[in-house]
């Protein structure tokens, strides 16, 4: 098997031999060190692998998922004293929710009213769904 692969190696090893007369010379100037780009003109290049117009378009909406803010949910649950329950967390008059701080307790009207600067908000009582009933007998 080894002789059959042998015996055809020679026929085109000859071949090529014959079609390139000039191998030898072709082999030294491969062998010759050649200057390349200098660490500050790899620098400059570009990568032809990335889109720079799509990594800007990227980046801009980054920049807006940064700038837009969480959206907080308040529910004011109960009143009770001068104690407010939001969210499930018991809150007394003066008291930061987020941005926004606690100004008024109305029991009258069963709301809550709370500021942040000139922006102002207000939440109501909501009515709960009774999960039992009462029989009188």
């Amino acid at each position: 098997m080894g002789n059959k692969i042998l015996t055809l190696c020679i026929p085109l090893v000859l071949m090529a031999f014959s079609k390139y007369p000039d191998i030898d010379k072709l082999v030294e100037k491969v062998k010759i060190r050649r200057e390349g780009l200098t660490p500050q003109e790899i620098q400059q290049l570009k990568d032809p692998f990335i889109d720079e117009n799509r990594l800007k378009k990227i980046a801009i909406k980054e920049k807006i998922k940064k700038k837009t803010k969480k959206k907080i949910y308040l529910r004011l649950q109960s009143i009770f004293n001068n104690k407010v329950k939001i969210n499930t967390k018991w809150y007394k008059l003066g008291s930061k929710i987020g941005a926004y701080r606690i100004v008024k307790i109305d029991y009258h009207h069963k709301s809550v009213l709370l500021q942040n600067g000139k922006k102002s908000l207000k939440l109501f009582l909501t009515k709960r769904a009774k999960k039992f009933r009462l029989i009188k007998m």
